[in-house]
């Protein structure tokens, strides 16, 4: 006599799940209060090589163009920006994590 075929039990598969990529949003604001979002990616493409940092300090160091010194008795040895024009300059304003899919 034959045994009954067993059966088999299906064993239950727990999908992993990746976890969710993350990009880096860099936050500027300029002085006329708009805000402008960078990946931090396209900053990091941005980089500045070893061999330029020299001549980019320099460029940047000292009293920047466009501020002045200020020869009154009220403030001496002041300086004086010149008047802000528009969005020229921008500051840092934070950062935020977004997901790094492709929104459809």
């Amino acid at each position: 006599m034959r045994k009954p075929a067993k059966k088999k039990s299906k064993k239950k598969t727990t999908k992993k799940k990746s976890p969710i990529k993350k990009q880096q949003i860099i936050v500027l604001v300029d002085g006329a209060g708009n805000y402008y979002e960078i990946p931090r990616a396209t900053l990091e493409r941005s980089r500045v090589s070893d061999r330029r940092k020299k001549k980019i300090a320099a460029a940047i160091a000292g009293p920047q163009p466009g501020w002045h010194y200020i020869p009154g008795t009220a403030v001496p040895g002041g300086i004086l920006p010149p008047k802000f024009m528009g969005a020229q300059q921008l500051r840092y304003a934070g950062f935020y994590l977004t997901s790094a899919k492709a929104k459809r």
